[in-house]
């Protein structure tokens, strides 16, 4: 169980999407139904090239309906930003990279505090904005927060957690991100969008949806994200292999940090290699111990649909 925790997101960067055709771009580009998030405030969203390939995956976050901001990954910010940006020249949106705002990755405890300090007091359920401030709560004690506020210039100072922990617990919660090492390696059920509602197969054509609806509806997801952990401390790097006893690659590493003295990991690795209980360790020879995912995986994905 990870401890209390308060720590500034410096891995990751803000940009905005704002104007009238804010949301019917964005729906018309993004997996996620972006729609829904008048109600649910936020979401994971992945961006598709048009073979279904990842090549953007966003914390997407409504502060009204013509002010949308997208957290993403440093490592492919201006890529994933430039492919959506490159969509937007006929409709009336304005996008630009947020270089003042913060970001934060807390516990209940300090996101509390956070959150009262950027004055959104009062019990959040799931997700909370202003003008400058969003909130939103990612799992049991996994809070995400971004902001433009002044103060937040103070609080950065009172926030001293590893960056190691955030990334532990999003690996903990099988949350998946996309780093330059994997950017279009994966289709979005691949690391599990659908079960972190991350895509709507309901809401109509969006870029790469031919691929991802038919995965979907007629085909077999032959691999999926898994959680599994090491006995050791170990270094190991995103799009790294997962091998068998052999030495044959049977999956890829999305996201990896060490907790508690031992590594936590999230990898795409083959079905078969899951049901079989195959043994999986890394090029190291580190012994990789699957773990459960917090979520459940429709079985259905992994049977022919014919």
């Amino acid at each position: 169980m990870m401890q209390s925790f308060a720590t500034q997101l410096t891995n990751s960067k803000l940009f905005q999407v704002k104007g009238v055709d804010a949301e019917k771009f964005l729906q018309g580009q993004l997996t996620a139904d972006i729609a829904q998030l008048a109600k649910t405030g936020h979401s994971l969203a992945s961006h598709c090239n048009i073979k279904g390939h990842m090549v953007g995956l966003f914390r997407i976050m409504r502060l009204d309906a013509q002010t949308y901001w997208l957290r993403v990954n440093e490592e492919i910010a201006d890529s994933a930003f430039n492919n959506l940006k490159k969509y937007s020249i006929f409709s009336k949106v304005e996008m630009s990279f947020l270089d003042d705002a913060v970001g934060f990755g807390a516990s209940n405890d300090q996101a509390i505090t956070l959150t009262n300090q950027l004055g959104l007091s009062g019990e959040i359920d799931h997700f909370a904005a202003s003008e400058t401030t969003a909130v939103c709560k990612l799992a049991d004690n996994l809070w995400e927060i971004w902001s433009i506020d002044s103060v937040t210039s103070s609080l950065k100072a009172q926030v001293d957690s590893p960056l190691e922990n955030w990334i532990a617990a999003n690996i903990l919660q099988a949350i998946p991100d996309l780093r330059a090492a994997t950017q279009e390696h994966f289709i979005p059920q691949m690391v599990n969008l659908q079960a972190l509602q991350g895509v709507s197969f309901t809401k109509g054509c969006y870029t790469g949806q031919e691929i991802v609806t038919r995965l979907q509806h007629r085909g077999i997801l032959k691999r999926a994200m898994r959680l599994y952990e090491t006995s050791n401390e170990t270094n190991i790097s995103e799009g790294a292999a997962v091998l068998n006893a052999e030495g044959e690659s049977l999956g890829e590493v999305v996201m990896s940090a060490t907790v508690n003295e031992k590594c936590v990991l999230i990898a795409v690795v083959q079905q078969a290699a899951f049901e079989n209980s195959t043994k999986l360790q890394l090029d190291s020879g580190e012994v990789l111990t699957n773990l459960p995912l917090p979520y459940e995986l429709d079985p259905r994905l992994f049977e022919s649909k014919r």
